[in-house]
């Protein structure tokens, strides 16, 4: 699929609408791109290409397209906490941004360890927490999928020595690696490596409201500490510069809402493990705001 995509890429025509991500190849920003690309360019009947531009965690991203003509040929594709996380008063984002659609359902992030680690449950990683400083792997304790490490420590006054890498396919290596003993990635990686690699990692907590599916037995953070409100999870949503003319934004959504029954987009989602769930705008405002809450909740 990404090898298809930049070969769409390079043919697209100059003038063709733009989703840029602020991640790079293979980030769940990445995939969602490369899944409504043919759907979108199709519903459109123009060419729709996809591009980057990596730094800042995202911020560089949303302000490429909040500098970008207002016509809708350059639109934001994004992790809606992330931009949630990022906004703030003195660098605003969001009231710099139109809403287009909601791409996806919430999916959690976890802790994981080696499948050979002597710690099995959260009680062990309480112990070993608590007898010595474990290095732990993360993208960060400030991204939205390190924060359910910072959170941890923050709840039950732990303390990890943060070893940073750039994904949770990273983060899962160096497990592998016995370079970390714990690390903080997405749920799907965890499911995707577990699917496909003979060494497994072991899921310890997850960070979602109520238990993944695919993981019961795996409890979340909120059953652990007792706390409903102590969960999250991360979505997707599309986004255009905030003067983009309403009958513009109305076209774009009605092309990508379109899409949310198309067989083609479903299989491909269900391969990456990307719960796609195409959605109005209405619905990235409601995300927004439950997500301020979280951040609110958590800080």
């Amino acid at each position: 699929m990404a090898a298809a995509g930049f070969a769409s890429r390079q043919a697209a025509a100059s003038n063709a609408v733009r989703l840029l991500c602020g991640f790079g190849i293979g980030n769940p920003t990445d995939l969602c791109a490369q899944l409504i690309q043919d759907g979108f360019s199709a519903a459109l009947d123009e060419p729709v290409e996809f591009d980057y531009a990596l730094g800042q965690a995202g911020r560089l991203a949303a302000l490429g397209v909040i500098a970008a003509p207002p016509d809708g040929r350059t639109l934001l594709i994004a992790e809606i906490l992330n931009l949630v996380l990022l906004d703030t008063p003195a660098a605003p984002l969001l009231s710099r941004l139109q809403p287009i659609a909601k791409l996806t359902r919430g999916f959690s992030t976890a802790l994981v360890v080696n499948q050979f680690s002597d710690i099995t449950d959260w009680q062990g990683l309480l112990s070993a927490a608590r007898g010595g400083t474990l290095k732990a792997a993360t993208t960060g304790r400030d991204s939205t999928v390190g924060l359910l490490l910072a959170l941890v420590e923050r709840r039950v006054k732990l303390s990890f020595d943060a070893v940073d890498v750039t994904s949770s396919s990273a983060a899962i290596d160096l497990l592998l690696q016995r370079r970390a003993v714990i690390a903080s990635v997405d749920t799907r990686s965890a499911l995707l490596h577990n699917a496909r690699d003979r060494t497994k990692v072991r899921v310890i907590a997850t960070s979602g409201a109520r238990r993944s599916p695919e993981l019961p037995e795996v409890p979340t953070l909120a059953e652990l500490v007792g706390d409903p409100k102590f969960a999250y999870t991360i979505s997707y949503g599309l986004f255009a510069p905030l003067q983009t003319e309403r009958a513009m934004a109305a076209r774009l959504t009605a092309a990508l809402v379109g899409l949310k029954d198309d067989k083609s987009l479903h299989f491909q989602a269900r391969l990456a493990r990307i719960p796609v769930q195409i959605e109005g705008p209405q619905a990235v405002a409601e995300t927004i705001a439950r997500d301020r809450r979280i951040a609110a909740d958590l800080g």
